[in-house]
């Protein structure tokens, strides 16, 4: 009997070897939660799998590829419907490329110099984030707003008032970072402060 699943990983990465040993790593974690992990060795292969399909998909995405690929394969994905987060995955320089990543719209980047059980760690409140908290909203005020869990993470933070570094060392990631995702925010809500973004985000019922 076949299993069916809601939602997927998809690790798109050319390296065979990394590849297919992450696959069977976030199996392994996954499996039991109901989520599937498939791969693909480019970005266009990827783009096929997950085209035409009822499944939400969290995408992981090697930034360093012949063909599409960096910045550019981040944004095509986040532009599928069906495509709930895009986690950026690379050997490269976490510092140098965090925040490009997140502001061409990745949740987050992951170093393939990480542990395993350091990435799933990561991955997990991402990939096990129920699709319906948010229909829940849905069914209440028709979606507006395209904001990364992420993003959804640093509002709500935001709205407890807390300050950028503190956000930043809640969420383990760069002050940096935290502002590229503010920026999103406030781009993405049209507005122009924290406060603004805040009761916008109460009039829309978005706050978790």
């Amino acid at each position: 009997m076949n299993a069916i699943f809601k939602k997927s990983v998809l690790i798109v990465d050319d390296h065979p070897v990394y590849r297919d040993a992450l696959s069977e790593k976030l199996t392994h974690e996954f499996f039991e939660d109901g989520i599937e992990v498939v791969v693909a060795s480019s970005t266009n292969e990827g783009l096929e799998l997950i085209e035409n399909t009822n499944k939400q998909w969290v995408i992981l995405l090697d930034i360093l590829m012949p063909g599409l690929s960096g910045l550019a394969g981040i944004k095509v994905f986040k532009e599928r419907h069906n495509v709930q987060q895009v986690v950026a995955i690379s050997g490269l320089d976490e510092h140098a490329w965090e925040p490009k990543t997140v502001s061409a719209g990745a949740t987050m980047f992951l170093s393939k110099n990480s542990t395993a059980e350091f990435m799933i760690r990561k991955l997990k409140p991402l990939v096990t984030l129920q699709s319906d908290y948010v229909a829940i909203n849905e069914s209440v005020k028709p979606k507006e707003f395209r904001l990364t869990q992420r993003q959804l993470e640093v509002l709500n933070l935001i709205s407890q008032g807390h300050s950028n570094k503190v956000i930043a060392d809640y969420l383990d990631i760069s002050e940096q970072t935290v502002k590229i995702h503010i920026n999103q925010i406030f781009k993405e809500l049209r507005v122009f402060n924290r406060t603004q973004a805040v009761l916008k985000a109460q009039k829309h019922q978005i706050l978790q």
